[in-house]
């Protein structure tokens, strides 16, 4: 069997960005980072590592994708994945995302990318991605499926009849685990910050993403990966144990410093 290896490098509300591999193709899933310091102390030793292929970007959120995804492009020869609405605003951005101008130099660079659209796949070398449409409170939010068997969703408010069924095959899982019902409702946020948070264009509840692949359990999935877990309302080690109980292979997710893990992929003869 191939292998995917995958690393969630950084996630939350301060940044997401994950390495996925397939043989010789490496690619990041978001790349979010609000300073250059902390791009760097991320990415350095991936960088030293391996050679980008390209980012694909989630939505437009600055902690999914930002000015220093642009920079990080353009510095490394990486092409950039993104849907039309991504990018909607950017003659109106201060500071661009898609390009950077050198006043020292009077020179401006430009983000080399490609437009994708849901429901229309798309490669990258050994890479087949699938985007599909995820329900938040951006202008365009974005799924993936990948290589047939492995599924990536985060920052999603509801599971859709259309997710259910994008994802109702795979065998392996990235997915939102944002928060825990009671411990939000019962925490000092805002009423609105909590009704945004838990309606159907907010982030995915600890309890719907657990209903959620105890179906997907009775189907092909066989291992769950926790993404954008809320600093204050995700008890991880309450999570690990609900996990547990579901009797399904797991990994959940800390904001930074989590192990790469390897998924066997089954060959099935299909050019991709």
């Amino acid at each position: 069997m191939d292998k995917i290896k995958f690393q969630v490098l950084f996630t939350g509300s301060e940044g997401n960005c994950s390495l996925l591999s397939y043989k010789d193709t490496n690619i990041l899933i978001d790349a979010g980072f609000k300073t250059n310091k902390k791009m760097q102390e991320i990415l350095g030793p991936v960088l030293e590592k391996v050679k980008i292929d390209g980012v694909i970007v989630t939505h437009e959120h600055n902690d999914h994708f930002s000015p220093w995804t642009g920079r990080l492009c353009m510095e490394n020869e990486i092409k950039l994945y993104v849907h039309e609405k991504h990018i909607a605003g950017e003659e109106d951005r201060k500071t661009k995302y898609l390009s950077f101008t050198d006043k020292r130099k009077g020179e401006t660079k430009y983000v080399n990318y490609e437009i994708i659209k849901e429901d229309d796949p798309f490669v990258i070398k050994d890479i087949k991605i699938e985007p599909f449409t995820a329900f938040h409170d951006a202008a365009k939010t974005l799924g993936f499926v990948i290589n047939n068997e492995f599924g990536y969703l985060a920052d999603c408010g509801y599971i859709s009849n259309n997710i259910k069924r994008k994802l109702e095959n795979v065998k392996y899982l990235a997915l939102e685990f944002n928060y825990d019902i009671k411990a939000l409702l019962l925490s000092d946020r805002h009423w609105s910050n909590k009704f945004r948070t838990m309606g159907k264009f907010g982030h995915l509840s600890n309890e719907e993403a657990l209903k959620f692949i105890s179906t997907l359990k009775e189907n092909n999935l066989l291992q769950i990966v926790t993404l954008h877990p809320s600093n204050s309302h995700c008890d991880l080690k309450k999570l690990e144990e609900d996990l547990k109980n579901i009797g399904i292979k797991y990994s959940v997710s800390t904001r930074e410093g989590n192990p790469e893990i390897i998924f066997d992929i089954e060959k099935k003869g299909e050019k991709i």
